[in-house]
C-alpha cells in the first residue's frame, strides 16, 4: 500500500472535493486537480506536492480578494457561480512541467538514497526541482500580480508602449504586480525549502543551496510574470466595453464589431490566458532545468 500512497490520494481528492464545494473548481476542474494532486503528492519527496497546494490555497484566496471591485474593473469569472471558476485546461495549463518533474522523479533512475535522504544540491533531483520551481512560482507569481496587483491605485501601464491602460488589460504592469510576482517566486520556493529541510536530515547541514534557492525562486516569479505580460500583450487579445467600463477577459462568444467594444494594444487572437500560463509557465521550468544544470 505504501507506493500507492494512499494518504496522498485522500488529501487529493479532499482538496478537490474543497474547490468544488467552494465554486472556485469546475466539475472537470476538480476532477483533473485530483489527479494533478496526486501527481504531485505521490512522491518519495512531498516538495512538489505542497508547494502546489500552497499555491491552490493562496491563490483561490487573492482570486476573492475584493472581488466586488474586481467585478467592476473586469468581467472574469465569478467564484460564487454553480459552475465554478476553474475548469479542467486552467488547471492543467499551470503545473503540466512540475507534475512531469513530480513523476519522473519518483519514477525516474534516481537511486532509493538520492530520493529519500540526500539534499537535493546537485545532480537530477536538483534540476528536477528547480524544472518544477521555475514553473510553479512564474504561475504563481502571475496570480498574485493578476488578482492583486488589477487593485494598484495606479493604472498599469502596457509593456509595449508604456501607456497607462485600464486595469486587466493583458501585457500591462504596475509597480504593485511586480511586486506580488517576486511574493509569489519568493512563497514557492520558501515552501519547497522548508519542506526538504523538514523531510531530509542532510539539508539542514548546510543552508546555502535555500538561499540559491530562494533567490531563483524570486527570479522566476519576478521574470516569469514580466514574460507572461509580454507574452499577453503580443499575443492575447484584449476588449474594453467602453459601456461597462470594464476589460472583458473572455470575449470569444461576443462580436469584435459589438457595439461600446474596443481593442486595448496590440495583441493578436493567438493564446487564451490559459495558453499564456502554459508557454510562460514551460519556458521559466525549463530555465530551472538548466540552471541546475
Amino acid at each position: 500500500m505504501g507506493s500507492l500512497y494512499p494518504i496522498p490520494a485522500g488529501i487529493s481528492l479532499l482538496l478537490a472535493v474543497h474547490g468544488l464545494r467552494k465554486g472556485s473548481l469546475s466539475e472537470s476542474g476538480a476532477i483533473s486537480a485530483f489527479l494533478v494532486g496526486y501527481g504531485h503528492l505521490a512522491n518519495p519527496t512531498k516538495a512538489f506536492g505542497v508547494a502546489l497546494i500552497v499555491f491552490y490555497f493562496i491563490g483561490s484566496r487573492a482570486t476573492k480578494v475584493k472581488a466586488e471591485i474586481k467585478a467592476k474593473l473586469e468581467d472574469g469569472p465569478d467564484p460564487s457561480k454553480p459552475g465554478g471558476n476553474r475548469n479542467a485546461m486552467q488547471v492543467i495549463s499551470n503545473c503540466i512541467p512540475s507534475l512531469l518533474a513530480a513523476l519522473y522523479f519518483r519514477f525516474g533512475p534516481l537511486s532509493p538514497s538520492e530520493r529519500l535522504t540526500q539534499c537535493p544540491v546537485d545532480g537530477l533531483q536538483k534540476q528536477l526541482i528547480y524544472l518544477a520551481l521555475g514553473q510553479l512560482a512564474t504561475n504563481f507569481g502571475d496570480t498574485l500580480a493578476s488578482e492583486l496587483g488589477i487593485l494598484s491605485p495606479v493604472r498599469p501601464r502596457y509593456i509595449l508602449t508604456a501607456r497607462s491602460v485600464p486595469p486587466g488589460t493583458n501585457g500591462a504592469v504596475s509597480t504593485l504586480g511586480l511586486l506580488m510576482s517576486a511574493l509569489g517566486g519568493a512563497i514557492t520556493s520558501l515552501v519547497m525549502i522548508l519542506t526538504l529541510v523538514i523531510e531530509r536530515r542532510a539539508c539542514k547541514n548546510d543552508l546555502s543551496w535555500a538561499w540559491e534557492m530562494l533567490l531563483f525562486g524570486m527570479g522566476a516569479g519576478f521574470f516569469g510574470s514580466l514574460l507572461d505580460t509580454v507574452l499577453g500583450a503580443t499575443l492575447q487579445e484584449t476588449m474594453y466595453s467602453t459601456k461597462d467600463k470594464r476589460v472583458l477577459t473572455d470575449h470569444s462568444s461576443r462580436s469584435t464589431k459589438e457595439a461600446g467594444l474596443k481593442k486595448l494594444g496590440f495583441g493578436l487572437n493567438v493564446l487564451s490566458n490559459s495558453g499564456v500560463n502554459f508557454v510562460s509557465g514551460t519556458i521559466m521550468a525549463g530555465l530551472g532545468w538548466l540552471y541546475a544544470a
